[in-house]
């Protein structure tokens, strides 16, 4: 295995949270070719297989190539630390320090992982008494708008999630150009997605040996790596690959930003700058990784690094697939924040002229006059963002998802941590993670309320993806979410059924076609 990232090197604030120095019982995984070994955490009541390669290295002349099957060359594998993270710039890191100082916390208190080009490695948790009956799959797709982030950040650790019965995988895909990229002597265009359908497939292989049911994996995402795995709902490689979805703050997924078209015009743009107008796409595999993504940042610096038609991976909008049911049927877990935009607008941010640039002029008056229901107008375009952005397309998502005979649960996130600095931000984009996973980072202001919620989310996830149902003994009833009931949760300090508050507004932002408007 490549040199990676050490669990306790890399994140020593979670030690005492985490999986310990590796000791004579190691916990192990027989795969054929292999064993892996892993960890066990301190309490010893998780085993975690960090840093397993689920692909062989996308390199060289792998790079811009659909995943190739991986083979195990040695009688043992150490899994005990993670990969390296997809070559990627500091975007992720700048986010998360941004965020961290929002709440008087040192930015520091975050790594900068080793990145690489060979990344396409998953990380497992499972407890370590599991009975003899296989447990259900969440397999966790990480967010950063296609340009950032990695399997294995503070609050995508498995442990606690892996406490209530389930086995957790993480995995990576690679991200930017790496990932998104379209040139005329390419088939495919979404290296990401094939990377994400080759880590299911080695689930569907793998994962019984290592305790888990291959017949009933959950997908999980949040912000891009929800909007992937709407893409993989109608990719046709990846059918039969997972059972249900939960998708988290992405219901801009369905507007098809980019297109190959798009995509075709920077790929070349790209080779030209790189290589010289007599360069081909052979000399752009040799451009060593560095100087490429160097150049991608200024080739796509306002371009969207989304999945596109390619006839290969994608064979037609997601939108249209939405809406002709081209989808096998499935069970859907999705919501939105409260304030997914709030805390990335200034405090001049101006409605009107947000409103007249982004909206289809017959909706402007309308909208801008249920905006002036909140008297705060940071926080009435906020709202509005959100509504256009995330919540009116999850809602058209689980609507779709309900006509297409699947199963379709909503939930609007809208707890608000303690504290002034926290009401400034609000419920906002990604501040579910750390009460999904259990991951609350120490920067964090956390009380009582904050744990008992998490709890709960954790039980409601769990529940989803063992069964399909989120509803369990002792926790608030959870209503289908139905052509006749379009109720959804409100996970807060109080759990309860409510209407969605931008339900209204949803349906003033709603086109002639039926569908929700979404700014493209």
């Amino acid at each position: 295995m490549p040199r990676g990232v050490s669990w306790t090197s890399l994140w020593p604030a979670l030690l005492l949270a985490a999986c310990s120095a590796v000791n004579a019982a190691a916990p192990s995984i027989q795969l054929p070719g292999t064993r892996l070994e892993g960890l066990l955490s301190a309490d010893g009541g998780v085993e975690a297989f960090l840093g397993v390669k689920f692909a062989a290295a996308p390199v060289a002349d792998l790079r811009w190539r659909a995943p190739q099957a991986v083979r195990y060359s040695t009688p043992v594998t150490e899994a005990r630390e993670f990969g390296p993270a997809c070559y990627q710039g500091d975007h992720i890191i700048v986010w998360y320090r941004d965020l961290i100082a929002s709440f008087g916390g040192d930015p520091a208190s975050i790594s900068t992982p080793p990145v690489s080009e060979d990344c396409l490695y998953l990380n497992i948790w499972r407890p370590q008494v599991r009975g003899t009956a296989p447990l259900p799959v969440i397999v966790y797709v990480h967010g950063g708008s296609n340009r950032g982030g990695w399997s294995y950040e503070p609050n995508y650790i498995g442990e606690n999630l892996a406490r209530e019965k389930v086995l957790v995988v993480t995995v990576a895909y690679r991200l930017g150009a790496f990932g998104f990229f379209s040139h005329p002597d390419l088939a495919e265009s979404n290296f990401a997605l094939l990377d994400l359908i080759a880590a299911l497939e080695w689930v569907q292989e793998h994962i019984e040996a290592a305790g888990g049911d291959p017949g009933n994996v959950t997908l999980v995402g949040e912000s891009a790596g929800a909007s992937n795995i709407a893409h993989l709902m109608v990719a046709p490689r990846a059918r039969g690959l997972f059972r249900r979805v939960i998708h988290q703050s992405a219901g801009w997924a369905i507007s098809d930003r980019v297109s190959r078209e798009q995509q075709l015009a920077s790929g070349l743009e790209l080779q030209r700058e790189l290589t010289g107008a007599a360069g081909t796409l052979d000399d752009l595999r040799n451009v060593p990784a560095g100087q490429l993504l160097a150049a991608a940042d200024r080739v796509f610096e306002d371009a969207f690094f989304d999945p596109v038609v390619d006839g290969v991976t994608l064979t037609e909008p997601v939108a249209a697939s939405l809406a002709l049911g081209n989808f096998p049927p499935l069970d859907l877990l999705i919501g939105t924040n409260a304030d997914e935009w709030l805390m990335y607008l200034d405090e001049d941010a101006n409605l009107e002229a947000w409103a007249r640039e982004n909206l289809p002029p017959q909706l402007v008056a309308a909208v801008l006059a249920y905006a002036e229901q909140e008297p705060d107008s940071r926080r009435a375009l906020d709202r509005l963002i959100t509504a256009e952005r995330f919540v009116c397309p999850s809602l058209y998502l689980a609507e779709v998802v309900t006509a297409a005979g699947g199963r379709s649960w909503g939930y609007y996130f809208s707890r608000q941590r303690e504290g002034d600095k926290a009401a400034s931000m609000g419920a906002y984009h990604g501040a579910e993670l750390p009460y999904v996973f259990g991951t609350h980072d120490a920067w964090l202001p956390t009380v009582a309320d904050d744990e008992a919620l998490t709890r709960a989310m954790m039980v409601y996830w769990v529940n989803f993806a063992r069964n399909g149902n989120p509803n369990g003994a002792g926790l608030p009833a959870w209503p289908a979410y139905t052509t006749k009931n379009s109720r959804v949760l409100r996970l807060d300090r109080e759990i309860t059924d409510i209407e969605h508050p931008s339900r209204e507004l949803c349906a003033l932002l709603q086109d002639t076609t039926g569908a929700p408007h979404v700014d493209d």
